[in-house]
């Protein structure tokens, strides 16, 4: 009976009845049901209804004109066997033209024409021995752990996403209060210099009502001398005469010299400008919203493959009084907002502003090596003593401060870092690690022991794709794809010592040369697209470099006080 059900499912679905008796089933058959006992929640063909009934004599019985209520009632069924289209039925078939498992409803209505039908019973013989479902607890096992890493990285991501709103907040605010500091000052410059011209300006009401009370008061005594004379005495009236009509020339004089003013008076005109630029700018800066890897988007405006040329260069003094040697800048990396990190190997971590003024520093172990921004306000810095101390410091930037909130230690030597996706990538000086964002080694990705030095520092492709590794032993700077293989090996006469990278979001690379070189190389890191600084142009053994695109600028650390800028085009 088995094989007849097989073949007829085989063939198509002509004998797949819309509910088989359940106790025909269990003996491999397939019989349609004609009754539904509600109490065992099971189906009986007219020949197990019979066997049932002696069984069972109060149980009810559902014959077909009430079948409408059978697959409402509750099935025995365990759960992982119930359909999920249509709950009341169990999943009885597995149709291999879908590789879906069906009910037999579900055969009748969407499976009517395919030509492989299978019975789960014969399907599922010896499954206990299938190496794949053996491995199935482990491989759920690990699926899970994975599943709650992600929801602990996403419920970091959150914190640190809130924490960096909070961060960018401070900084709008701290604007904010800048330019009211600005316009407070403009307000009372403008105020000083309206008093001024007030009081310039009353001074000058005040003289010339002082010369009107003098002219008023001396032609008032003439005029009384001459009236109070003897009129017989006519010497002493000539006299008066005379001087009266002195004064009348000089009072004459005077308003005419005060009639050229006929009015003291002050007007204000506004500066368009201040309103003009204010009201243009709608936000205080620009918010860059980080795609799924975790990079931010380009806002370079130069293509992938243009090549580079100078513009010009300016050095930038890093060098705070507490330093207590030349300052030694092994890394570089720039936050949201525009503010620059740096590592300085001979004496600690500096915070500059957008015109690379240092605002704050924090000391760390001996030594510093890489900085890379690892999302929102927080960096993490390379730490390395001789590979006794190898750390990874992770540090927050809160309202213009440096702080370091928990670090991560290795095994191995940890002198450059980069971020992406949810994995920290970490160079030891000959192999590349991968770790999560809390410390757990996912993998070693590449290895080269052929010398020391082989794997010092590294950059990340925009789409994760490439891994630019310079390798300043062997002059070459070498690109691997994201599963460690090796892409290509790149050398080139001004190639020497390679030790910094940069790869932009725009898909440029640049790397430094310790022999006093900045390159530019293209994206699959396999030709030099231009030599774009040499020591006659400022460079000295560069450690870091990094492109501000914001700027159109190389930012170049080294052996020097100063950070070289190149302007480019």
């Amino acid at each position: 009976m088995a094989s007849n059900l097989e073949a007829s499912i085989q063939m198509g679905c002509d004998f797949i009845h819309d509910f088989a008796c359940s106790a025909c089933e269990e003996d491999g058959l397939n019989t349609e049901a004609k009754q539904f006992c509600n109490q065992c929640t099971k189906y009986y063909c007219d020949n197990c209804i019979t066997k049932h009934n002696g069984l069972y004599k109060r149980h009810t019985l559902l014959d077909r004109k009430d079948v409408e209520k059978w697959a409402a009632a509750p099935g025995s069924m365990d759960i992982l066997e119930r359909c999920e289209r249509h709950p009341g039925e169990a999943l009885k078939l597995v149709c291999d033209d879908h590789d879906q498992l069906c009910c037999y409803v579900c055969v009748a209505v969407d499976h009517r024409q395919c030509s492989s039908i299978q019975h789960i019973p014969d399907v599922a013989k010896g499954i206990r021995k299938d190496p794949e479902f053996r491995q199935l607890p482990q491989r759920v096992a690990v699926l899970r752990k994975q599943i709650e890493d992600m929801k602990n990285d996403r419920m970091k991501n959150r914190a640190s996403l809130r924490k960096t709103r909070t961060a960018i907040v401070d900084e709008i605010k701290a604007i904010r209060k800048e330019i009211n500091d600005v316009l407070d000052k403009m307000e009372k410059t403008t105020v000083q210099e309206l008093d001024r011209l007030v009081s310039d300006q009353e001074h000058s009401i005040k003289i010339d009502m002082e010369s009107c009370t003098q002219m008023e008061d001396e032609l008032k005594n003439i005029m009384d001398d001459i009236q109070n004379k003897d009129l017989s005495g006519e010497p002493p009236l000539y006299i008066g005469f005379r001087k009266c009509e002195e004064k009348i020339k000089q009072a004459n004089k005077i308003l005419q010299n005060m009639s050229n003013v006929s009015k003291y008076n002050i007007t204000f005109c506004k500066h368009n400008g201040v309103e003009d630029n204010l009201s243009s700018m709608k936000t205080f800066g620009e918010l860059n919203e980080s795609n799924v890897f975790g990079a931010q988007p380009s806002t370079s405006v130069f293509p992938r493959d243009h090549v580079l040329a100078i513009k010009g260069y300016k050095d930038y003094n890093v060098k705070i009084s507490s330093d207590n040697y030349t300052c030694c800048i092994t890394g570089i990396c720039e936050l949201p907002g525009g503010a620059v990190v740096t590592t300085d190997y001979n004496n600690k971590v500096k915070l500059l502003d957008q015109e690379y003024i240092v605002v704050d520093h924090c000391d760390v172990p001996k030594y510093p090596y890489d900085v890379c921004h690892i999302g929102g306000d927080e960096v993490a810095v390379c730490v390395s003593n001789l590979d006794d101390r190898c750390e990874l410091h992770v540090i927050t930037i809160t309202k213009g401060k440096l702080v370091t909130t928990r670090k991560l230690s290795f095994t191995h030597g940890c002198y450059g870092a980069a971020h992406y996706g949810n994995n920290l990538y970490i160079s030891s000086d000959t192999a590349l690690y991968v770790y999560t964002t809390t410390g757990q080694l996912v993998k070693k990705l590449y290895e080269d022991t052929s010398d020391s030095n082989t794997v010092f520092r590294l950059a990340i492709s925009n789409d994760g794709k490439n891994i630019y590794i310079p390798n300043p032993s062997n002059n070459q700077l070498i690109t691997l794809d994201n599963l460690g293989n090796k892409l290509s090996i790149f050398t080139d006469p001004d190639l020497r010592e390679p030790y910094g990278v940069h790869a932009t979001t725009a898909g440029h690379v640049f790397v430094c040369c310790f022999a006093h070189t900045v390159l530019q190389i293209d994206k699959d890191g396999k030709r030099k697209l231009a030599t774009l600084a040499r020591e006659q142009d400022g460079v000295w053994g560069p450690r870091a470099l990094y492109f501000n695109s914001r700027t159109s600028s190389l930012v170049v650390g080294g052996w020097k006080d100063t950070l070289l800028v190149i302007n480019v085009r």
